[in-house]
């Protein structure tokens, strides 16, 4: 048995293919060295986890040395799979994808379901049944997602080397909506009306979601020093938003005056960084998947604007605001944009901080295209009888009577009734 020093680590004993390793300035065992059975050959730079100056820590690193050269034998010859545990799977997926809040949480969902269950023994019967059982009372679209974020696990386990392809389960088809079911736009005023009606700490709430468009999740923790004032010049920064990404944007001098009159003038002597305190004059606690942080404080404005509109007149608008949402105004900010601007999804989309125009465009826009508005406005709808010029008399298609006859172009310009012998037709 021969010494030699192994990647920049003290020395030690030469053991076939790989090596049990303290690399320089670390004290922990590493696996290192490289394989090769034929002409396959793989390389292994790996952590044990175990610390040197632990007591039998030699000897377990040595374990890991003889399964892991025993995995890739299983591999390399015999085609064989690692035993490699559900949740060791996911949470090795966890690590190198990094993905949103939500994805993490539906992952340890799936980590409860199948647990310690090895995941090269998974198969159709085992996933549909797990679906079936999670997805009995919700959304298809929610049932999207969770087979999407699986099949993603199962794919990146493939190709790690912990399956040899991806189990097929029958996956439900959802199709997206192109335009939205409600037109979820404010006309002037009525959101300034929803804000007066608002109680005191919700009303700079509301101007910044008016304002910015922002989701509510974003605002609400936003702190004192996430906002610049100078006059009627103010911005905001976002920090944390849905798609991971932090935004500059600037702000509205109606939010501005808002915010000034919350600071200046209702109870913000306390010590909080947050911009924002809820009813009882403390921050809004974090609530994590949730949008109701505003929830019963909005309800309380809605209903008092709803009596307000109807107070002057406004019946129809009321019906439309007794509906209405938080989430609206983002709705509102990106359809303001699109039918008061003409801006199109991308810089509605640079403007609201989403990160796909595709999403505006399918979601959130409820407008229709320039070409298809002036063709349909320009049709000669509600014009009547004998109105019509002389000059357009072959463009005028006339349609068939009740009585059997058919509607022509007379020689002054004018529509005649003519029956149908007299039209050469084969009534046949």
């Amino acid at each position: 048995m021969t010494e030699e020093r192994g990647c920049a680590g003290r020395e030690v004993p030469r053991q076939g293919g790989l090596r049990v390793v303290q690399r320089k300035g670390s004290t922990k065992l590493y696996l290192c060295g490289t394989v090769r059975i034929g002409a396959k050959s793989q390389r292994i730079r790996e952590s044990t986890g175990l610390d040197a100056d632990q007591p039998g820590a030699a000897a377990a690193a040595e374990t890991l040395r003889i399964k892991r050269e025993s995995e890739l034998l299983q591999r390399f010859v015999y085609k064989r799979l690692p035993d490699a545990s559900f949740e060791d799977v996911a949470g090795e997926f966890l690590r190198v994808r990094d993905p949103d809040r939500g994805s993490v949480r539906m992952v340890r969902e799936f980590i409860a379901a199948f647990g310690r269950v090895p995941i090269a023994d998974l198969d159709r019967h085992e996933l549909e049944a797990y679906f079936t059982r999670r997805c009995k009372n919700v959304q298809p679209a929610t049932r999207k997602r969770l087979e999407g974020l699986l099949g993603a696990l199962l794919a990146y386990a493939a190709k790690a080397g912990y399956l040899y392809a991806v189990p097929y389960w029958p996956r439900v088809r959802v199709r997206q909506n192109t335009l939205n079911a409600a037109m979820k736009r404010f006309y002037p005023g009525e959101v300034e009306l929803l804000i007066d009606c608002a109680a005191e700490h919700l009303k700079p709430l509301l101007a910044v979601l008016y304002a910015t468009g922002a989701r509510v999740g974003q605002v609400v923790h936003l702190q004192r020093a996430h906002f610049t004032f100078c006059g009627d010049y103010g911005r905001v920064f976002f920090p944390k938003t849905k798609n991971g990404h932090c935004y500059l944007r600037p702000l509205h001098p109606y939010a501005v005056e808002k915010l000034r009159q919350w600071l200046s003038q209702h109870r913000r002597g306390d010590r909080y960084p947050e911009m924002f305190l809820n009813a009882h004059g403390r921050p809004y606690p974090a609530l994590d998947g949730c949008g109701g942080h505003i929830r019963h404080a909005f309800a309380a404005a809605r209903r008092r604007c709803v009596r307000a509109m109807r107070a002057l007149g406004y019946h129809e608008r009321a019906l439309v605001m007794a509906q209405a949402t938080p989430h609206w105004l983002r709705h509102n900010f990106a359809n303001t944009l699109r039918q008061d601007l003409g801006l199109d999804a991308k810089a509605i989309a640079l403007a609201g901080m989403w990160r796909n125009p595709a999403v505006v465009e399918r979601y959130y826009i409820a407008d229709v295209p320039v070409d298809l508005d002036q063709v349909v406005t320009s049709l000669p709808l509600g014009t009547r009888l004998g109105a019509i010029p002389s000059g357009q008399a072959k463009a005028v298609q006339a349609g068939w009577t009740a009585l059997g006859a058919r509607l022509t172009q007379g020689a002054d310009g004018r529509l005649e009734v003519c029956p149908a012998q007299q039209a050469g037709l084969d009534w046949r």
